[in-house]
Parts: structure tokens; C-alpha cells; sequence
């Protein structure tokens, strides 16, 4: 009797250990892959998920690729999987051209949500990211406002980034309406957003127009400031119009100094915050927080959480950059 008493405490005292560790949440790990350029914004993205991973107790591995060197994007994105990750969030390089990562990813039981570039034509779990369309209108309606007729320049990102059609189609809804009061010189792509490229661009197509441009659809402030560099080049007697996006620091300084018109503020700490909320929501099995849908071109649309941007000109921006924390009045205005 003693015997069978002892081995029932013996029994109890190791199922209770065990009966804890069931009960304890498995930790939550993400993979971010970024397939990014040189802006600005990417660098300082990585860190705000990193930080908000880390409030929220969770494990992150972020991987920030702009070269395919010395690993690609995919072989980035098959080594996280492997590794483990509950959630994978995606920027893709080439929104056409993932199809490698997202079926190793649906073999491996991996959510991918689609971050700031839209994954075109393939079933992903969310999209998370800026109304591009709605800020292409901001910039459109700018345009359409301050330089209603003359010779236009517009460039679009990235052709093979869906993101970059979206801002232009939003900016052609307020440019269409005056095209026949405008003389649009050069209308388009800059491949990989490439600041160098877009320089030429400009270059050529003001030489071709004896030398005069009044307005600039730049879809970017690193290439609003390839555009700002061209126009220094040419001796015209007017201002030249020039739009932007992402507030860099170079870009609010030319604003500041009349170089640049206008850029848009895009609140990258709230979007990288909510692509991490979302990526804990997706592993641990909530709801995801969806205020919009995306055609993406796939059989049928995809579940998103998008943000709209804040338009930021000379007139607003000890309000809107330095009131706001973006910079310091000594970072924009010197001391």
C-alpha cells in the first residue's frame, strides 16, 4: 500500500512540471525580408520593427538585402523559413517574380504578409502598407494647383513595382483633366528608383526641349533630388515645380531653400508597428486589423491595412517635421 502511494506522488510531482510546460505559449518568431533600393526609409524601417518585436516579446530576424549579394532575396527568405518563423513579411524586389518564396512558404505552413510593395497576382495572407493611390493624388492635385499649364516631366517608380503604378494612376487623376494645357515633355519609368537613372532622364529630355521644364512629377525625394541636381545644370528664369515622397532630410532642406515644392510624410514607425502587430496577430491566431481590400490581380482581392501620408510643404513644416519629432528645427533649418 505504501509502495502504490509513493509511486502516485512520484507520478503527481513529475505531471505537474509537464502539465505547466504545455500550458506555456510558444514564443513568436518573424522574418522580415526586405528587397530594397537605397532610400532611407528602409534602414530606419527595420529598426522600428525590431523595436516593436521586442516590446512585444517577440523573436525577430530581419534581413535587409539591396544587392542579392552575397545571398539572394529568396535564398534570404528560404533560410528564415527554415530557421522557423511563424510569419513572414515580405518586401519584395520584384512584385511579378516571388513565386519561389511564397510556395516554399505555403510548403512550410508560413503566413507571408506583403509589406509597402504590393505582391501582385499570388495569394498572400495581408498587405500592409501605404494608399499609394491616394498619395499619387496628392502629389497630382499639387501639380494640377500651383503649375496648370507648361512643360511636365513624369516619372513613375519602378516598373515592376505595383506600388508605382498605383501613385501614378493617383496623380493622373488630377493631371489628365489639364493635359491639354500642359506640354508633357518625357512620361516615364525609372527602373529600380534609381536616382542616377532618373537624372539622365531629366537631363536629356530638358536638352531635347531647349532647355526648359516647369514641372516635375518626381515619385520619390531621392529622385526629386536627382531632378533638383539637373535643374541646377540649366540657367531658366523660373522656378521648377518638383513633388516627393518619404520627408527625407535633404528633401524638407531643399523645400526650405526652394528647390523642392512638396513631399509627403509617410509615418514609417506607425506602418512598421503595424506590420509587426499584425504579423503577432496572424501567429498566434487573432484577427488581423483589415480597413481595406487590394486587387492584386490574383483570382480575388487581398485583405489590407493600409495608411495615407501627409503632405508637407514650406508652410507646414515646423508644424508637421519638427513639432511632430520627424527632425529638430537645427536639423532642418541649421543652427
Amino acid at each position: 500500500m505504501k509502495i502504490k502511494f509513493l509511486k502516485l506522488v512520484i507520478a503527481f510531482v513529475f505531471i505537474i512540471p509537464l502539465s505547466s510546460c504545455s500550458t506555456k505559449q510558444k514564443e513568436v518568431y518573424i522574418g522580415v525580408s526586405f528587397g530594397v533600393g537605397e532610400a532611407i526609409r528602409w534602414e530606419k524601417e527595420k529598426g522600428y520593427m525590431e523595436e516593436a518585436a521586442n516590446k512585444l516579446g517577440i523573436k525577430i530576424e530581419t534581413r535587409l538585402n539591396k544587392t542579392d549579394t552575397p545571398l539572394t532575396q529568396t535564398e534570404d527568405c528560404i533560410e528564415m523559413i527554415d530557421s522557423g518563423i511563424d510569419v513572414l513579411i515580405l518586401i519584395p524586389r520584384d512584385a511579378f517574380n516571388v513565386d519561389e518564396i511564397l510556395d516554399y512558404a505555403k510548403k512550410k505552413n508560413v503566413p507571408v504578409i506583403s509589406y509597402a510593395r504590393t505582391i501582385m497576382n499570388n495569394p498572400i495572407d495581408l498587405i500592409v502598407g501605404y494608399d499609394s493611390n491616394r498619395i499619387g493624388q496628392s502629389m497630382g492635385q499639387y501639380l494640377s494647383e500651383t503649375a496648370y499649364q507648361g512643360d511636365y516631366i513624369l516619372l513613375s517608380g519602378d516598373p515592376n513595382d505595383n506600388n508605382a503604378l498605383d501613385l501614378y494612376n493617383g496623380a493622373m487623376r488630377y493631371l489628365e483633366p489639364i493635359k491639354d494645357n500642359i506640354n508633357i515633355i518625357l512620361d516615364t519609368s525609372v527602373p529600380n528608383w534609381s536616382a542616377d537613372e532618373a537624372k539622365t532622364l531629366v537631363r536629356d529630355a530638358i536638352i531635347s526641349n531647349h532647355g526648359n521644364v516647369d514641372a516635375i512629377l518626381a515619385p520619390n525625394d531621392k529622385i526629386a533630388g536627382a531632378c533638383a541636381e539637373v535643374i541646377k545644370e540649366f540657367n531658366m528664369d523660373h522656378p521648377v515645380i518638383i513633388t516627393g515622397m518619404d520627408a527625407d532630410l535633404d528633401a524638407i532642406k531643399r523645400i526650405v531653400n526652394g528647390e523642392q515644392n512638396m513631399t509627403l510624410s509617410l509615418d514609417l514607425k506607425e506602418l512598421a508597428n503595424v506590420a509587426i502587430q499584425e504579423a503577432y496577430n496572424i501567429a498566434t491566431g487573432n484577427p488581423t486589423t483589415v480597413n481595406s481590400e487590394v486587387d492584386t490581380g490574383y483570382t480575388k482581392v487581398i485583405n489590407a491595412h493600409l495608411i495615407a501620408g501627409k503632405v508637407i510643404v514650406k508652410e507646414n513644416i515646423d508644424k508637421e517635421i519638427i513639432e511632430a519629432g520627424i527632425y529638430t528645427h537645427a536639423e532642418v533649418y541649421g543652427n
